[in-house]
């Protein structure tokens, strides 16, 4: 009898027309290394009196359904851009073939949804979630490794059956970025003795739970949103801890490039940074690691804006 296994496993998504409906066709298959997405429904005790000759409990029953986890997916030139679409909404895309560019902005009124399915074809079992938003996104930037983004997700609720729902899925040609290929700048200069950063990014999803029959939530909607993180660099010069000192916003902007017409970058426009120790921990070079917030800028009209440069076409992540 076959067990699941990881190597086996397929993760399918597709955009959603009417919110929590699965839409019929042929979904994407995306790269992944990790995804926890799925439905709990806990038990809850009921500390009812008197139903039996002894102190045993009554039968436990079954709460509201959550669907929710993280999505580790590896940061690519094609595919990061439908889970950009998620997170930040529909971009804005100019170019001409084959050198497009796909302006995301944060701070968007109303968010897409996305149908995700998570297949073990080895079973067979497969865990169809609809609803699905994206609420937050951490990237980390260092100098050798892979590059990995981790999404926290969102959605209404989950179906299992023993087919899939995707379709024939379709592939887009996969080119990973690394992080060796990463840089960092303040204000349109290289940011120099930076060892390692993140960058954080939250829609502040909030579950709305209402009385239904199927115990689902009636849906996922965005609060407030917020960009934050944390900079580490060797201590060379006061640049970081005078802004720090001061208050004083400027431009962060932390990018991945393969050339001139292949990168992600992600500018966030106003970034205030948090007063930080230079501590001294031994022979060994000095380090001092700044948190940072953003805010909204006005001449950006946005806090935050991720540009992703490839060759696909605008209606690929419309």
């Amino acid at each position: 009898m076959p067990r699941a296994i990881g190597a086996n496993c397929r993760l399918l998504m597709t955009p959603e027309a009417a919110y929590g409906t699965a839409p019929v066709g042929d979904w994407l298959r995306m790269p992944f290394l990790s995804c926890d997405l799925g439905a709990e429904q806990p038990l809850l005790d009921a500390d009812v009196i008197g139903v039996g000759s002894s102190r045993d409990p009554a039968a436990p029953f079954l709460d509201t359904v959550t669907v929710q986890g993280q999505a580790v997916v590896p940061v690519d030139l094609v595919n990061i851009g439908h889970w950009l679409r998620l997170l930040l909404g529909p971009p804005t895309t100019t170019g001409t073939s084959p050198n497009f560019i796909h302006s995301f902005g944060s701070g968007a009124a109303a968010l897409p949804s996305n149908s995700i399915e998570i297949g073990y074809p080895d079973v067979p079992n497969y865990d169809l979630c609809t609803g699905v938003r994206a609420d937050t996104l951490e990237i980390d930037f260092s100098p050798t490794g892979p590059a990995t983004a981790t999404f926290g997700l969102m959605g209404q609720g989950s179906t299992r059956g023993a087919s899939s729902s995707g379709g024939t899925p379709t592939s887009a040609a996969y080119t990973a970025f690394n992080k060796a290929q990463g840089a960092i700048s303040r204000n349109g200069a290289a940011l120099a003795q930076v060892t390692g950063a993140r960058l954080t990014y939250a829609n502040g999803m909030e579950m709305v739970r209402t009385i239904r029959a199927d115990r689902k939530v009636e849906g996922v909607d965005p609060g407030i949103a917020r960009a934050t993180g944390q900079i580490t660099a060797r201590f060379a010069d006061t640049t970081l801890l005078t802004q720090a000192q001061n208050n004083a916003p400027a431009e962060f902007a932390f990018s991945y490039a393969i050339d001139a017409n292949r990168s992600l970058t992600f500018t966030v426009h106003e970034v205030y940074l948090a007063l930080a120790k230079t501590p001294v921990e031994g022979p060994g070079g000095v380090e001092a690691s700044f948190e940072f917030r953003a805010a909204f800028n006005a001449t950006a009209t946005r806090m935050m804006t991720a540009v992703l440069k490839n060759q696909q076409a605008g209606t690929e992540y419309a």
